[in-house]
């Protein structure tokens, strides 16, 4: 499970249960019960199989249904927040957003409930097998600028189908992000989703929510939300995804972060890059990280339509031999010694094809060993 950090201010706690909630809010206290690996969770169909995950707030089990024998992933809160009327109400959310707002970019769910044992409430949403960008990252390091504008063309996909529904995410970071073993990236967590400005739906209940880290400006100074914060955040994903940090990693104090938010103009990621980074991807993150959400794109599909540009010069058909390289995302065998320059227009050529076609499809090309070993371009190699 990813760990969003979740701020719950006093409006929030105070804000009255939701209706499907009720038998949450009027219950006695009890003692909340872990669940059990082997064990039914109470009043479900779902049989514990193993813990995913557990972060301050909820758990996720991967949970196998009695009869159909399916496997899904079962979210719930942890039994310390069992009488945390609001933080429940932020998982029936999260399942109502979900089921409204269908997309191949975003978690699928299957299931709203209240356990009857104590009343938490819980999801059951799609299993999904990989793993979250922050892991993946912490594995290999970069990822290459080619491999790092699909991932981006996906999740500016599902975030405009969140957009075109009225909802703002409010939490996309790394941890957010999981990128499954066929290649689809998917977007997690919508514990802290709210509908945008001037909208109506699941949600809205006014609290300060998201990840200081990953945090827009209006955010910060508690300003109305729309699509273009979530875009600032992802700004920040895909820096981190090409230079392997973040433009303020340098800074741990909260106040200080958000000073830096909101008026330090941040570095250029080639700044720190161990990869060659062009100049105009620098420049498309950079006005993702516009302080103003005016200067920002105007929308996720703004962002998206500018990708192919990005792309083309990746594989030039003009760039020196010695400069054009196949990137990993298509080609993982790089202790292989560099073919002859011939072939190497013709790999580039089938490579710029595979990734329109992946860019259009919405995923990325190949089996999961192109993401085992070394993902990003080698270091010492030129791609632009």
């Amino acid at each position: 499970m990813t760990n969003t950090e979740l701020r719950t201010d006093r409006s929030d706690r105070s804000t009255a249960p939701d209706e499907s909630l009720r038998p949450l809010s009027t219950r006695a206290p009890v003692r909340a019960t872990p669940l059990r690996r082997g064990e039914r969770a109470p009043g479900t169909p779902w049989i514990i199989v193993r813990l995913l995950g557990k972060g301050g707030v909820g758990e996720v089990f991967e949970v196998e249904h009695a009869l159909l024998g399916r496997r899904a992933a079962l979210k719930v809160l942890l039994p310390a927040n069992a009488e945390r009327h609001a933080l429940a109400a932020r998982i029936a959310d999260e399942g109502r957003i979900l089921a409204r707002v269908r997309h191949d970019n975003l978690v699928d769910v299957l299931d709203l409930g209240l356990l009857t044992d104590d009343g938490r409430p819980y999801l059951v949403l799609e299993l999904l097998e990989g793993r979250d960008l922050r892991a993946e990252l912490a594995r290999i390091g970069v990822l290459s600028v080619p491999t790092t504008l699909t991932l981006a063309s996906q999740i500016l996909r599902g975030l405009g189908a969140l957009h075109r529904a009225g909802f703002v995410h409010r939490d996309i970071k790394l941890e957010n992000l999981f990128l499954c073993d066929d290649g689809r990236a998917k977007i997690l967590d919508l514990g802290a989703a709210e509908p945008a400005s001037g909208c109506e739906g699941p949600g809205a209940r006014g609290a300060s929510l998201g990840t200081p880290r990953t945090m827009a400006p209006e955010q910060f100074e508690g300003k109305p939300v729309d699509g273009r914060t979530d875009l600032y955040a992802l700004g920040l994903v895909l820096y981190e995804l090409v230079a392997g940090r973040g433009p303020f990693d340098d800074i741990q104090d909260l106040d200080a972060l958000r000073f830096a938010h909101l008026d330090r103009i941040p570095a250029p990621p080639s700044c720190f890059a161990p990869q060659p980074i062009p100049a105009a991807l620098d420049a498309w993150i950079l006005r993702a990280l516009e302080k103003d959400p005016d200067d920002r794109f105007a929308s996720a599909e703004a962002m998206a339509a500018e990708i192919p540009a990005l792309v083309a010069p990746l594989y030039a058909p003009t760039a020196r031999a010695d400069e054009i390289t196949t990137p990993s995302a298509f080609y993982s065998d790089v202790s292989r010694p560099p073919p002859e320059p011939t072939r190497r227009m013709v790999v580039s050529a089938l490579a710029i094809a595979a990734l329109a076609a992946g860019l259009a499809g919405g995923r990325l090309l190949g089996p999961r060993s192109f993401f085992g070993g070394v993902v990003n371009d080698p270091i010492d190699a030129r791609s632009v």
